[in-house]
């Protein structure tokens, strides 16, 4: 069978999944597909309510599919907002609270933002005392290694490693990984490495990896032998995804004088109560509501690299979750100190921000 059953989701309805393919409803005109060729992934976003002409065609395709198939859509697989997926409405006590904000709450709130993101940074490398464990999961059908990464609490890095596989391959039912109790990942020695190469590849020292494997020669390797690199850093996926359909800048990364002079350290994305994507693949290290940002998410890359999404109206990840690039993470809207819904994005490396821009072609400014 090509088609296969829709799962339940937390944040929406499956119309449509097969092995490559899925289709969401989100509620409110608003769809997300996505599309896996194996060699690079499609994904976006439809709104209904914008493209009236696609309507008819593609709830037809949706029924006759679902109807040939046998799978139906019942009251059970119904769009569905549980008490797991965070939501304010905007214009409530809290919300009015950050929209009339004073300096002392935009100086609560960026406290609080960078309390977050130090906190994590200070956490980093406090697992590598532990003994270390290596365990051999199973692999079940349509299990996700984000979702195993998340039972396991540790990256999807480590995990992918460890079994040599990459962070973007599709699982197969069956199939065993290799996942450690802490972050890094276990290397088998091949043909013309040294430890020092290897060191140097995924960004770890000597002496940690001699320390942690209890090597008493280290100058000497057999092909096949495996060493455990604690805190192992795989060299970073260029690829980043954009995490709004639209490509319009509303208010750039610099100086403003709206709604205050300020410096800005993000860029403001057009994106009215639309579907938010991960723009690379992380933890999620926060989720809930910031002060002047309002529902916000952070998601941490890297030791290096973080991500922020701020004035979302749903949060659909949860903090230890670990999401993959592109994954829907929260909708859009204008929580907090916002005047008119957008998504406010920062990219954050070595705990200063650094313009998006970098990173993405194609994005233009344009006001409302």
């Amino acid at each position: 069978m090509i088609f296969q059953k829709p799962r339940k989701l937390l944040y929406g309805r499956e119309l449509l999944r097969s092995e490559n393919f899925t289709l969401i409803y989100l509620g409110k005109g608003n769809l997300h597909y996505s599309l896996n060729t194996g060699k690079k992934l499609y994904h976006g976003s439809i709104d209904l309510k914008r493209t009236r002409f696609k309507i008819i065609p593609l709830l037809l395709t949706t029924i006759l599919l679902t109807g040939f198939l046998g799978i139906g859509l019942d009251s059970s697989s119904a769009y569905i907002d549980p008490a797991g997926i965070k939501d304010i409405n905007e214009d409530d006590e809290k919300d009015k609270q950050a929209k009339n904000a004073d300096e002392k709450f935009l100086k609560q709130t960026e406290d609080q933002r960078l309390a977050i993101i130090r906190a994590e940074e200070i956490k980093t490398g406090k697992d590598t005392k532990k003994k270390l464990k290596v365990i051999h999961y199973k692999v079940k059908q349509n299990e996700t290694l984000s979702e195993i990464a998340t039972r396991f609490k540790v990256s999807m890095e480590s995990i992918a490693g460890s079994s040599n596989i990459k962070t973007e391959d599709r699982l197969r039912n069956g199939q065993i990984l290799s996942i450690p109790n802490k972050q890094g990942l276990l290397y088998k020695f091949k043909k013309g490495d040294s430890l020092a190469k290897v060191a140097n590849y995924y960004k770890v020292t000597i002496d940690d990896v001699i320390e942690e494997n209890k090597l008493k020669d280290s100058d000497f390797f057999s092909v096949g032998q495996k060493l455990f690199l604690p805190g192992a850093v795989i060299p970073e996926n260029p690829m980043w995804f954009l995490p709004t359909s639209s490509k319009i800048i509303t208010s750039g990364f610099g100086w403003r004088h709206y709604p205050r002079y300020q410096f800005h350290d993000a860029l403001d994305l057009r994106a009215v109560y639309e579907p938010v994507k991960a723009a690379k693949s992380g933890r999620v290290i926060y989720s809930g509501w910031m002060g002047g940002y309002g529902n916000a998410i952070v998601l941490e890359h890297s030791d290096e690299m973080k991500t922020l999404y701020g004035h979302n109206s749903k949060l659909y990840v949860r903090q230890g979750e670990y999401v993959t690039g592109g994954k829907l993470i929260s909708q859009s809207g204008c929580t907090g100190y916002c005047f008119g819904p957008h998504l406010h994005f920062e990219i954050i490396k070595n705990g200063k921000t650094i313009n998006p821009k970098k990173f993405f072609k194609g994005l233009v400014h344009r006001k409302y």
